[in-house]
């Protein structure tokens, strides 16, 4: 490497500051091939110390030096010297640079010199990726105790500045980092052991701040503190709490700071160090929801309770029901109601970790808490008597001797209450059954003629003890007696179908006799999606399909109403009768196939169910299709199903890469873009740059931009990894030379192709023009990004500055603003580039 700078020293030393940075980076270059040795580098150094006073080189420089560090086992002594004597201010530097001196320092052990270089070097760090090094600095420090204690108070000051981080990694591509990362290393270095004691009093200062950023910053701190600081004591442990609490009192609270405060006392009470901590934060839990429970502050603490289930040796649910049962008033109604919530939600949390909550309960408590429901269930407040009859419907399996009073009650009640009420009693009996069926099914004949919107909904009840009358549903909703079918309906006869409680036997022969009645050729079924839903949910629960399937035959298919194949289409998703694919593949090609035969035209399912067939078994099958030409004479009035069916054909040819195929789609591109997305994601094409180059063929004949438009919002970033090139990356972004765009789709995939992009497609960018300021935010992105890359490119910075002036005068001063924002960085870098 001496011979190379001895090679070089004349253009390093030239007064053309084009010369110097070109031998520089030369250098830069030969030093990534070759290994130095700790003399020569010791030499290096030195000199290229003394260039960093050149700014046209200083880039290199910097890279130059951090390669001769590396084999270097203290930091140079001359270093050190030039930083103390201010001949190299580092925060002066460029974002590159300075990152380079920073990387440079972690090459080494730390020692009181280098910390305090590395403090002066740090101070005023911005740029997010820079921040993250520093932050590492300065844990390195904190790593060597008696130096960390000695520099304690520079340090402190230098992160209080970054605490809570603000930073939006979604606002910048170029970061490439995630803020959980800046967040972990600031958290690391904030709550070292060194550090631990002025930080705790930070933390708490952030808890309680009126700032909601700051506060949940600081509650994921508390949660990073407990499961990686082992020194932090229980005092202080306690004192965090205290500010908790504080926080939990204030009035107006982000949502996710309300969401974080439970999750972070859990935390607390999961680490067995403190326990002492944990029984305070419960009693205090319990006593703020039974006297102030329809509060923020309560939900907030009811909700940490709630989270308490997690663990099987708490008893939650005698505490909630204690306090039920103590201060049940049914004259607050608000307080009432969230009582209720309470007892209703505890017990769905306990169901959630299959715990038994009834058994925590005595004798007495379960009595008092049933007598405390039944003054519920006679309040005239509808909301007090649904949720009453919800906690009811939980519990009631435990009071077997009370079911049969509380449903009679309920028969007395149903046609004197509201609607919404009538149909929570029904989701009561489809939950704990029916002990007197025949006075519910009176109940169901009346309805039935007095009451169709509360017969309807009976029939979604699932209420599966009344076989009989399911089947008799089930006959009349497959023969379409219904004048509706509705979602709740088939949702209902879904979860009969799906109900494990239910023998299988007997589910099996309710789905059987559902499959039945569909694939009846004599029955003349109306064509419905909730039907066609039923039937892929029975063909996945029951094995009924290869029974359909053996007895399909093409000329049982071309006999059948088009309405009726509608209902065969899902059998596609299944193995098929191999025969029946072999007919069919030599029906379609059969001259009298295209004629105008009363069994094919205008039916559009029968083409639906031979396209999905083929389409499917064309490759494993290895049929033998004909020749483009002959698909050409056999389809030559292209109706749009023969179409689909000819586009199989083309795909299979596709395959080997059959450059006919793509000169038919250049024809078919313009009267059915469409189809042709399906050729340009077939993912079995072999010969990428042969479909790159036909794509851009493609392209080029659309000359329709509806048809241009519905082509690009069909890409996705898996063709964009897989096929996008310059040649297609160029011809999409001229198509968007004189439109005026007002969605982020199509500008996001350019983004997306940002490594690719060069002057020349940039150039083209620059001409957009847009009236939506998250357009204009992507595009200075994008510039800004490429910008980068170029390495102070003056045509790419006049590209850019004319891209943001057109902005100057916009009559939205977000716009203006946002303009004037990126011509002024754009300026700063560039000018510090020179």
């Amino acid at each position: 490497m001496l011979n190379v700078l001895k090679q070089l020293q004349n253009e390093m030393t030239s007064k053309d500051d084009q010369i110097r940075a070109k031998a520089t980076h030369q250098f830069r270059e030969q030093l990534e091939q070759l290994d130095v040795n700790q003399e020569e580098s010791e030499f290096l150094i030195e000199f290229f110390l003394h260039k960093l006073s050149d700014p046209q080189s200083l880039l290199d420089t910097t890279y130059i030096l951090l390669k001769l560090s590396k084999s270097q086992k203290s930091i140079h002594p001359t270093f050190i010297k030039m930083i103390q004597n201010k001949q190299i201010i580092i925060p002066s530097f460029s974002r590159e640079a300075r990152i380079n001196f920073y990387q440079i320092f972690l090459n080494f052990p730390i020692t009181f010199e280098l910390a305090s270089l590395i403090l002066q070097s740090i101070i005023g760090e911005k740029d997010p990726r820079n921040i993250l090094v520093a932050f590492q600095l300065c844990d390195a420090i904190l790593q060597e105790k008696n130096i960390g204690s000695q520099y304690k108070r520079e340090i402190f000051e230098f992160l209080d500045c970054y605490y809570p981080i603000e930073f939006n990694e979604k606002a910048d591509p170029r970061f490439q980092i995630k803020k959980v990362e800046i967040e972990h290393i600031l958290n690391k270095c904030l709550f070292s052991e060194v550090l631990l004691n002025e930080s705790i009093l930070l933390l708490q200062d952030k808890i309680v701040s009126a700032y909601d950023r700051a506060q949940g910053s600081a509650l994921k701190s508390v949660m990073w503190i407990i499961k990686n600081q082992n020194k932090i004591t229980i005092t202080q442990i306690e004192e965090i709490f205290e500010s908790i609490q504080k926080l939990a009192e204030q009035v107006i609270m982000d949502d996710d700071v309300i969401q974080l405060i439970p999750i972070t006392l859990i935390e607390i009470c999961n680490n067995e160090s403190f326990k002492k901590v944990k029984a305070k934060i419960k009693t205090i839990s319990l006593k703020t929801i039974e006297e102030i429970p329809a509060t923020q502050q309560g939900f907030i603490y009811f909700n940490f309770l709630k989270l308490l289930v997690q663990n099987n040796e708490e008893t939650i649910f005698q505490d909630i029901v204690q306090i039920f049962n103590k201060k049940f008033d049914t004259k607050n109604i608000n307080v009432t109601q969230k009582r209720l919530e309470n007892v209703i939600s505890t017990i769905a949390e306990y169901k959630k970790y299959n715990r038994d909550f009834i058994s925590e309960l005595n004798n007495n408590q379960k009595s008092q808490l049933y007598d405390k429901l039944q003054q519920g269930i006679n309040h005239k407040m509808q909301n007090v008597f649904i949720l009453t009859l919800k906690c009811l419907a939980d519990i009631m399996k435990y009071y077997i001797d009370q079911q049969q009073n509380l449903e009679i009650f309920l028969y007395n009640q149903i046609n004197n209450r509201e609607l919404l009420e009538q149909q929570c009693i029904l989701d009561y009996f489809a939950k704990n059954g029916i002990v007197d069926i025949k006075q519910y099914q009176q109940l169901l004949n009346f309805w039935q003629e007095n009451n169709q919107l509360l017969y309807d909904y009976s029939l979604t009840c699932s209420l599966y003890n009344i076989q009989d009358h399911f089947s008799q549903f089930t006959l009349n909703l497959i023969n379409n007696q219904h004048p509706q079918i509705k979602s709740e309906q088939i949702s209902a006869l879904k979860g009969y179908l799906d109900n494990n409680t239910i023998p299988f036997q007997i589910r099996q022969n309710q789905a059987q006799l559902v499959i039945n009645h569909i694939y009846n050729p004599l029955n003349k079924n109306r064509k419905n999606k909730l039907i066609k839903q039923l039937i892929q949910f029975i063909l996945k629960q029951f094995a009924f399909s290869q029974n359909i399937i053996k007895d399909i035959t093409i000329e049982y298919i071309l006999n059948l109403e088009d309405e009726q194949l509608y209902y065969y289409i899902p059998l596609m998703d299944y193995d098929l009768n191999e025969n029946l694919i072999q007919s069919i593949h030599e029906m379609i090609y059969k001259q009298d196939f295209i004629q105008k035969d009363v069994q094919i035209i205008n039916r559009r399912y029968i083409y639906k169910l031979i396209y999905s067939c083929l389409s499917k078994y064309q490759k494993e099958l290895n049929l033998n299709f004909p020749s483009i030409s002959q698909m050409e004479i056999l389809f030559n009035d292209y109706h749009l199903n023969q179409l689909q069916l000819y586009l199989i054909i083309l795909r299979q040819q596709m395959v080997f890469n059959n450059e006919k195929v793509f000169e038919k789609l250049k024809e078919l591109s313009q009267s059915h873009p469409q189809l042709i997305i399906q050729i340009i994601k077939h993912k079995e094409v072999e010969n990428k740059p042969f479909l790159q180059k036909s794509i851009v063929e493609i392209i080029k004949q659309l000359n329709h931009k509806q048809t241009i438009n519905y082509l690009i919002n069909q890409i996705d970033e898996e063709f964009i990894n897989d096929l996008a090139n310059l040649e297609v990356m160029q011809l999409i972004i001229e198509y968007f030379n004189d439109v005026k765009i007002d969605k982020l789709k199509q500008l996001a995939l350019i983004v997306n192709w940002c490594p690719l992009l060069n002057l020349k497609v940039i150039d083209q960018l620059a001409k957009l023009e847009t009236n939506d300021i998250k357009v204009l935010y992507t595009l200075i992105n994008i510039v800004m990004n490429n910008y980068e890359e170029a390495k102070y490119n003056l045509d790419l910075y006049n590209t850019g500055i004319n891209l943001f002036k057109r902005y100057l005068n916009y009559p939205k001063r977000v716009v203006r603003q946002a303009a004037q924002e990126a011509i002024n960085e754009w300026c700063i870098v560039f000018f510090k580039g020179l």
